[in-house]
């Protein structure tokens, strides 16, 4: 990336990083990933308090970082910021909305890339058939999070007691 291009870059990412979730206690929060976990602690691997789900009122307590402390029924504890939106007119899906993206993700919606322009791509490139077939099962799969820091400690990226 040329120089000249960083500060203007930097600064778009961090206003949208301040636009996350509002810092003030008592703001209502809306959970707007398919599905998270409501955690003992500030950490992703943390034990979890509940299942939350797309939709789903919370009512923010503090922030700590990417981190807030939140309130769910009669339950208290931490999420990470990219699960909620502070937006009282947040835009539900059914299966999951973000606030933010990544680049490539952008990059794809600035060339129109979305179901209506793959179907029309699909039906236009039957070659890629099997390519898209394969992509879809990927998206599909899940992975639990025993699996997961399992997978972490095998390869070296986790240590088995840093839960």
């Amino acid at each position: 990336m040329r120089s000249s291009l960083r500060i203007p870059v930097l600064l778009v990412l961090l206003a949208l990083l301040a636009s996350g979730a509002q810092q003030n206690p008592g703001a209502a929060l809306t959970v707007t990933r398919k599905t998270t976990k409501l955690r003992e602690q500030k950490r992703l691997f943390a034990p979890a308090v509940a299942e939350l789900h797309e939709g789903d009122k919370l009512v923010l307590e503090k922030r700590e970082g990417a981190w807030l402390a939140v309130k769910f029924a009669a339950l208290q504890g931490w999420l990470h910021e990219t699960d909620v939106s502070a937006k009282p007119d947040v835009q539900l899906s059914g299966e999951g909305v973000r606030e933010t993206y990544t680049a490539s993700e952008t990059s794809a919606a600035r060339k129109g890339f979305n179901p209506t322009v793959e179907k029309s791509y699909r039906s236009q490139n039957p070659g890629l058939e099997f390519a898209f077939q394969l992509v879809d099962r990927l998206q599909a799969r899940t992975l639990g999070e025993e699996d997961l820091l399992a997978f972490l400690v095998a390869g070296g990226l986790r240590t088995e007691g840093s839960r």
